[in-house]
């Protein structure tokens, strides 16, 4: 059932400061249902029940819109990359941060492939948007290579061969785009995901019992 929006109550909320969190808020809803190409301006204030020009004063356009979109979205995969490595507990004697990492990559795939349309938006970010990054450390802290690399600082690890930290990290979140994109637009969609997730998980714990040294 579509929901009712009530222009009175989020104006109400917008005279408090809040329209730039609604439309937000109504980007990702768009977003989750269409992807980033339905992530329209002018329908995120028709559905918050404003004007377009009191939505301009916070979005130039519709790009600015999508890229705040992107990073939300970007940063509640990696949050729940987060907190499953912080809930992982090692079974036998496997190395726990081995475990950690395994937990939080299931995690980005189970997210992004249960949610493509969020999957979608959060690699859709403007140039603009990723050079305001580089100014915004709030925007980087939840994301997916953000949330690998801390787990394997807080592990004081050490890594065979010359890899280092940010390597691994760039490596394993490659592979889950990668593997998320074939299922969700490429030739893997349409296909059963669980039994193929289970096998690259296994490669993933695999490659890093390789990969790393305790130190």
């Amino acid at each position: 059932m579509t929901e009712t929006y009530r222009p009175s109550q989020i104006r109400q909320a917008y005279h408090h400061g809040h329209l730039h969190e609604a439309l937000i808020k109504e980007g990702l809803e768009m977003a989750r249902s269409g992807g980033a190409e339905a992530v329209v301006l002018r329908e995120a204030t028709r559905r918050a029940g404003v004007s377009p020009n009191a939505a301009y004063r916070h979005f130039a356009n519709r790009e600015a819109l999508l890229d705040e979109v992107g990073w939300t979205a970007a940063n509640q995969i990696g949050a729940k990359m987060r907190e499953a490595a912080v809930e992982a507990q090692p079974v036998d004697d496997e190395e726990r941060v081995v475990v950690k990492l395994v937990a939080a990559c299931r995690a980005y795939l189970n997210a992004s492939l249960t949610e493509p349309g969020l999957f979608d938006v959060a690699y859709r970010i403007s140039d603009v948007g990723l050079d305001a990054m580089q100014d915004d450390r709030a925007k980087v802290s939840n994301l997916p290579d953000s949330v690998i690399r801390d787990v394997l600082n807080d592990a004081e690890i050490k890594l065979s061969g010359q890899a280092d930290v940010h390597d691994l990290g760039l490596l394993l979140w490659s592979l889950l785009h990668g593997f998320v994109s074939l299922s969700t637009s490429g030739p893997l969609r349409g296909e059963e995901t669980p039994e193929r997730v289970e096998k690259i998980l296994d490669v993933i714990r695999v490659s890093l019992h390789g990969a790393i040294a305790q130190a």
